[in-house]
């Protein structure tokens, strides 16, 4: 329950604090003497839209902050909890709004953003501003009131969201696929053409690498040949001067003297050692001329290979040694466009599938509102008869709708028919109801779905305008009893209803020096006569005035 409330710098308000009690409360005073306003801040720092002109004149900010009782509202703790704000079972908010335009918002002395306030207000609050009615001819505020009542909202239109959205994306590309198959049937034609042009070539790193090489030699292949023939005929071959004979010679004559030149042994190790690598190079080059395969025949078929790899290459436009890459990116994607069908199938079942998920989810969800509409219809009907629509009646109509209207909020027609007369025939709430008879027919609704709310704290403003008499005393009463259960705030300028409250706090326009500014007054019992007399009788305060408030309080307190 809110515990706490302090306002400063706020339009009239200068700086205020307000503590609230259990049960119902009731804030008084003139019109125009800023009653709302304590309403507009409880919405700011519960996350509303601010404006830089709600400032006070010649301040810099306006701050709202708001204490909460969390000891009974488990659902409150547990999401402070989860959201890492929670500090010794407390919840206290703040929300400051800047002149020029700046706003900032703190959970227990934690800066958040505001969706965060917005989310302590759905768990906390629920406010009904006096011009509630006026949104209830709306059939989605109808289907809403409906839903809270047969307690659809946790559960079922939350699955219901959930699978209509999978449905929907399930179905956006179904639609893609179907819109492109002609784009596809062209694209999967060009890549079956071109995997067929390709498919026959060896198209593997290797092969290509080798290709080149080939080419390379064979393009020198004479060149190659000459020089090996020519190398080893110097080295062995030629009948005179060769280079093994010559290094032989050299080395004979000066292993004879090595005996008179102990100095020799290090050349003659040296020219042994050329003669070996004479002989390796000379069986190299022998083994090349034996095993080569540099036929200059040969050229003109590795070039007629390579100049196909080369104009594909080109037609592709990459470069030779990117045609294995290039080629298994073709083939993958001929496989995806392939299995086009097959995921066109998958994809209809799966819409077919989900549909029937929401589907059987509509259905659930009808079930209970049906099973809600009769009583929620019996008890509001019962309330108004009470505030002086004797003859009225109110029926929630559920009409099913067909399986292929089905959205997100289900698959019903849910219209709110009203009767304002004896035998009159029901008829839509705009046509038949007067602006008063709205009016009543709101709070009745407002007061017989309070309980079923989860939130502990009810705030209504001025929502009883334009009732009065015996009317209004039976509302006073039903927010009274409200009050055993939940903690009403209740902003109203009737005695009657003032009268029921637990708690009434008087609010004051005052002006000082030029200045205007409200104060609050929390009343005690003789005050409170005072105050209901007023609000009975005007500015001339009779004794007769002031036994009829006394005895409006002594009834209340009964």
């Amino acid at each position: 329950m809110l515990s706490n409330l302090s306002v400063r710098h706020l339009a009239v308000v200068d700086d205020i604090e307000l503590s609230f009690n259990q049960g119902m409360t009731s804030l008084t005073g003139e019109t125009g003497a800023g009653k709302s306003i304590l309403v507009d801040a409880l919405g700011l720092v519960l996350g509303d839209r601010a404006d830089s002109n709600m400032v006070r004149h010649g301040c810099e900010r306006a701050e709202i902050e708001a204490s909460f009782n969390i000891d009974a509202n488990d659902s409150l703790r547990a999401w402070l909890v989860e959201q890492e704000l929670d500090d010794d079972d407390q919840c206290h908010l703040r929300r400051t709004i800047s002149r020029d335009g700046r706003s900032q918002a703190y959970i227990n002395g934690r800066k958040v953003p505001l969706t965060l306030l917005r989310a302590v207000s759905e768990r906390t609050i629920d406010i009904h501003g006096q011009h509630a009615h006026q949104s209830l001819i709306r059939s989605e505020t109808q289907r809403e009131l409906l839903d809270t009542v047969a307690k659809t909202k946790p559960l079922l239109l939350a699955q219901l969201h959930q699978a209509y959205q999978t449905w929907q994306q399930l179905q956006t590309e179904l639609n893609s696929l179907q819109q492109h198959a002609l784009d596809q049937t062209a694209r999967l034609e060009l890549l079956r053409y071109q995997q067929s042009e390709l498919e026959p070539l060896d198209l593997s790193e290797q092969n290509i690498k080798q290709l080149i090489e080939d080419q390379q030699q064979l393009a020198h292949a004479s060149q190659l040949i000459n020089a090996v023939e020519s190398g080893l005929d110097q080295l062995y071959q030629q009948e005179a001067g060769c280079a093994y004979d010559l290094v032989s010679s050299v080395l004979a004559r000066i292993e004879k003297l090595r005996d008179i030149e102990p100095k020799f042994n290090t050349i003659i190790e040296s020219l042994n050692s050329a003669i070996v690598h004479l002989d390796d190079s000379g069986n190299e080059l022998r083994h090349y001329l034996e095993h080569s395969d540099l036929d200059p025949t040969r050229l003109d078929a590795v070039e007629s290979q390579l100049s196909i790899l080369h104009n594909l290459a080109r037609k592709h436009h990459i470069e030779i040694e990117d045609l294995p890459v290039h080629y298994q990116k073709l083939c993958d994607e001929l496989d995806q466009l392939s299995n086009l069908d097959t995921r066109t199938i998958e994809l209809e079942q799966a819409v077919s599938n989900q549909r029937n998920i929401c589907i059987a989810l509509c259905e659930q969800l009808s079930k209970q509102r049906q099973q809600a509409a009769q009583p929620l219809s019996e008890q509001i009907t019962q309330t108004i008869q009470k505030l002086a629509i004797s003859g009225g009646r109110v029926e929630f109509k559920v009409t099913p709708l067909a399986h292929d209207r089905f959205t997100e909020t289900g698959a019903d027609s849910i219209q709110l028919l009203v009767s304002t007369n004896p035998g009159q025939a029901a008829g839509e709430l705009a046509k038949v109801a007067s602006g008063g008879e709205l009016a009543r027919i709101s709070l009745a609704i407002q007061v017989v779905t309070a309980g079923t709310r989860s939130v502990p704290t009810l705030v209504f403003d001025e929502v009883d305008v334009g009732i009065g008499g015996s009317v209004a005393e039976i509302i006073g009463q039903h927010l009274r009893k409200l009050g055993s259960t939940q903690q009403v705030i209740c902003i109203t300028h009737l005695p009657q209803v003032a009268a029921q409250a637990h708690q009434q706090i008087q609010v004051t326009k005052k002006q000082h020096n030029g200045s205007t500014y409200i104060e609050l007054t929390s009343l005690d019992n003789t005050q409170r006569i005072e105050e209901i007399a007023r609000m009975l009788g005007g500015v001339m305060l009779t004794d007769k005035t002031r036994e009829h408030a006394k005895e409006m309080l002594e009834q209340a307190q009964n």
